[in-house]
């Protein structure tokens, strides 16, 4: 009610384009962290797929390589200087991991740029009181925002615990019985039964993220809505005071109202309505050209064309609809056109009457 009483307290306007890119500006944008989960539990799931027989075998041979010498690397390790070891030993084993490492690295970051939630910000860097405030921070946590994290969370952990009971309890018997396989044996079934589990953790993970973005896009207008007040203040920033334009505007009206009236004596008649309209035409009989509008106006500014014209003894000719015509289709500067050609000769064949006459008046 009090926005729509003129108030403008109550938050109930989409925000403005202007107010969401002043948003992104300062690093406020929609973003998703389910979602960039749910792409790295896919790109890891792939990763597997693809590379992951491949990765973990050279990997494992790495790990033989490194046990064989196992006694030696540990003494060595102890010794003094033994931290330089640790690059060696970590350049034999990341680059038969890199590429289940780099998937889900790129698959979060194409999630990113979709989102278009890759924004630098200084704004997030800069100390605030109300990050710390304890009045923000309780009402992030028990507004709706922070309610709404609290029963994701709690969802996912439900979902994923009863997800991972489940399936344990249809596999456990398959597991138990690959502890008389050999270490290869072991290794695959393992590896397929943390592929299987993996793209399960990927389909609820989708289900959630799908919500989390619906919920994150609504939060972020939420947070954003404006006010009356808001959208007439951002339009005021944006194009100035209305008061202050108005001003401007009736300032150059005014001057060009007062230019017009100075071209008012150099015409040769005046056509009026007799009290609405008045059209100011001043004809040059040496180029042969037609008559062009000097000065025209309504009402207030019809009734000075008419004072004006009076007291520089301009005649003034009584034509209603050559007026109104006129008025309404030829600018200040141009010439009539053809179809006014009659009525104006008639109001300047008037005007030179009148000078006749008034030139044969004895002084």
């Amino acid at each position: 009610m009090s926005d729509a009483s003129g108030g403008g307290g109550e938050k109930t306007h989409d925000p403005t384009q202007k107010k969401l890119d002043d948003a992104r500006r300062k690093g406020d944008v929609v973003r998703s962290t389910d979602l960039n989960a749910t792409a790295a539990y896919l790109g890891l799931a792939l990763a597997l797929v693809f590379a992951g027989p491949a990765s973990v075998r050279r990997a494992g041979e790495a790990m033989s390589v490194l046990l064989a010498r196992a006694d030696q690397l540990s003494g060595e390790l102890m010794q003094p200087g033994g931290g330089a070891l640790l690059p060696t030993l970590t350049a034999e084993i990341l680059p038969a991991l890199l590429p289940v490492l780099l998937l889900p690295l790129v698959m979060v970051l194409v999630t990113v740029l979709a989102q278009r939630a890759m924004v630098f910000s200084s704004d997030k860097l800069m100390p605030k009181l109300s990050r710390v405030s304890p009045v923000a921070v309780a009402k992030n946590r028990f507004g709706p925002t922070g309610l709404f994290e609290f029963a994701k969370s709690s969802v996912k952990l439900v979902i994923l615990s009863i997800a991972l009971g489940l399936f344990l309890a249809v596999n456990a018997d398959d597991m138990l019985a690959s502890i008389h396989m050999t270490p290869e044996g072991v290794s695959g079934i393992l590896g397929g039964y943390i592929g299987a589990f993996l793209w399960l953790v990927f389909g609820i993970a989708l289900v959630i993220s799908i919500a989390d973005y619906a919920w994150q896009v609504f939060d972020h207008r939420r947070k954003l809505m404006m006010s009356r007040q808001d959208i007439m203040d951002e339009t005021r920033e944006s194009e100035g005071d209305p008061h202050i334009r108005q001003q401007r505007r009736q300032m150059g009206y005014d001057i060009a109202t007062q230019r017009m009236m100075m071209d008012v004596p150099k015409a040769d008649v005046v056509i009026v309505n007799p009290t609405h309209y008045a059209v100011a035409l001043k004809w040059n009989r040496s180029r042969q050209n037609a008559p062009v509008c000097v000065a025209k106006g309504v009402d207030a500014v019809a009734a000075r064309i008419r004072e004006v014209a009076a007291e520089a003894g301009v005649p003034i000719h009584r034509d209603p609809p050559a007026a109104r015509a006129l008025h309404a289709m030829v600018e200040i500067g141009a010439e009539i056109r053809p179809d006014h050609y009659a009525a104006v000769a008639a109001a300047i064949r008037y005007a030179e009457k009148v000078r006749r006459i008034a030139a044969r008046r004895p002084r």
